[in-house]
């Protein structure tokens, strides 16, 4: 069994949320993901969101909305999937976010990201991934091949 994250810009076109489900159901049914961290910041990961949550009534899945400070819970979120790691307590508020996506990337296999430039902290963490040899899906326009490390 296999886990995924999600990465992407906040600004995600609502366009976006069916190649999303279909790219999240393909993980599930191809690849055996099971898991799925997202977080709570912007528009890809609500959508993201939204399509884990209707996958999971067809497939048994396990999905950790992953909060980056005890003040980011989102009312459009099931309070019994949030995740707060313990080493997130002490993070001050301002480095919050970088430690939270670190910590999904190390706890995950798969990628599906959404970027489109390499002017934002969103490409940053797709370098980093793929520097841990995470298996990249990206929804946006940028050509992840042309990645400078």
């Amino acid at each position: 069994m296999y886990s995924c994250t999600f990465i992407g810009h906040r600004d995600c076109d609502e366009g976006i949320k069916e190649k999303l489900y279909a790219t999240i159901e393909k993980l599930i049914t191809e690849h055996n993901v099971t898991t799925f961290y997202v977080g709570t910041h912007g528009n890809f990961d609500f959508y993201a969101y939204r399509a884990l949550c209707e996958l999971e009534k067809i497939y048994k899945i396990k999905i950790s909305v992953v909060l980056s400070h005890l003040s980011n819970f989102h009312d459009y979120c099931d309070s019994s999937k949030t995740v707060f790691p313990e080493e997130l307590e002490t993070t001050p508020y301002k480095y919050a976010i970088i430690k939270r996506n670190n910590y999904m990337l190390r706890n995950s296999q798969f990628m599906i990201c959404y970027v489109n430039s390499t002017f934002s902290n969103t490409y940053n963490f797709v370098k980093t991934a793929v520097n841990k040899k995470l298996q990249l899906i990206n929804l946006g326009a940028f050509n992840l091949n042309k990645i400078q490390y």
